[in-house]
């Protein structure tokens, strides 16, 4: 599986920026408050962070493979589709947030939402930043180590 290019993510980002800014001064009236909904963003990155300990741990002991006291290998490839996800879902969500903190920010004095939903807009930018980093760490976790024989140019073992 081919890894997520960084311009995929800051693509989607700015999408979803613009988008947001937009839709917030054209329907800020019909927009629901952004509440405690962000919070589940910094809860998905932790379960990411744990779950690339875990296979970084695996891999490096040997513990890959078909037996029952081992990781099996395609829990690893469905973990890297996680990490994957999580990160469009963090970008998604990090671009929101700064299209909401770049509407607000400049209107704290003259509209009333503004200072309600600033912190909760600043919540969603900086959860959304921590799933990216979760996402990649685990996709990188992920990845198995090349064979001894294919060291090619690198410093081999005395």
């Amino acid at each position: 599986m081919a890894r997520i290019a960084y311009s995929t993510l800051l693509l989607i980002a700015l999408v979803a920026g613009v988008a947001s800014y937009v839709l917030t001064g054209s329907f800020l009236g019909a927009l629901p408050p952004i509440g405690w909904g962000w919070v589940t963003l910094p809860v998905v990155a932790l379960i990411d962070l744990l779950l690339a300990l875990r296979i970084r741990s695996a891999i490096d002991d040997g513990g890959v493979g078909q037996d029952r006291s081992q990781m099996h290998p395609l829990t690893i490839a469905r973990c890297a589709a996680l990490g994957q996800a999580s990160a469009v879902l963090g970008s998604v969500a990090g671009g929101l947030g700064t299209g909401l903190v770049l509407y607000f920010l400049p209107r704290l004095g003259e509209l009333a939402a503004a200072g309600d939903e600033l912190p909760a807009s600043v919540a969603v930018l900086v959860s959304g930043a921590l799933l990216v980093g979760a996402g990649l760490f685990l996709e990188s976790a992920c990845e198995t180590p090349p064979p001894d024989e294919d060291a090619r140019g690198l410093a081999q073992p005395t």
